[in-house]
């Protein structure tokens, strides 16, 4: 996984080699602005959206996370993407397109259907011989269960930092560091 666009203190940094990506320097070519604040909103938009470890991916639901980030960056939680932020998200999307990522997403997707479960079961039904459906046992069980998939989310989580990590070093082994290249920029 290539480690692309840090977020550090809550701002995506852009450095000059991520400008090099065709569908991201058509969006910062676009804006005619010295400050190019309008391009820094539609990059940190598909940062802050789709980066797995953003700091609005709090929000677990895609459409939550989505409208919030859209009000925070834009003011207004109906803002539509235009075609060249709609092909930068599918090259992003692309670039963080490998087995340990997919892997980490689906458990949350699968998580995020366990929760929805415990919302909807009615701890108190009774089969049909009166009965309740669930015991305390069944909870405790579950519960138990819960804590060890939170430790397996995490452990997957960092799993995936790690291959960040180690894909965004260098030849020599050294880093990348936004702040020590010449050519780096700073977002927003």
């Amino acid at each position: 996984m290539n480690k692309i666009f840090d977020i550090v203190d809550g701002k995506v940094q852009i450095n000059a080699l991520e400008l090099a990506i065709p569908p991201f320097k058509k969006i910062y070519d676009a804006d005619k602005s010295k400050e190019k604040a309008e391009a820094f909103k539609k990059i940190s938009y598909i940062v802050f959206v789709y980066k797995w470890n953003s700091p609005y991916a709090s929000y677990i639901d895609f459409e939550t996370r989505n409208k919030i980030v859209k009000k925070d960056l834009f003011g207004d939680e109906n803002w539509q993407p235009d075609a060249l932020t709609k092909e930068a998200i599918v090259r992003y999307r692309d670039f963080q397109n490998n087995f340990s990522l997919q892997f980490l997403e689906q458990n949350m997707t699968g998580a995020k259907k366990l929760m929805e479960f415990y919302t909807l079961v009615n701890w108190e039904e009774e089969d049909k011989a009166g009965k309740f459906k669930y015991s305390s046992r069944d909870l405790a069980s579950n519960l138990k269960e819960a804590g060890n998939i939170l430790k397996s989310l995490e452990s997957l989580k960092e799993q995936v930092r790690r291959e960040e990590l180690e894909t965004s070093s260098i030849r020599g082994g050294s880093q990348i560091n936004t702040y020590e290249d010449a050519h780096s920029m700073t977002t927003i």
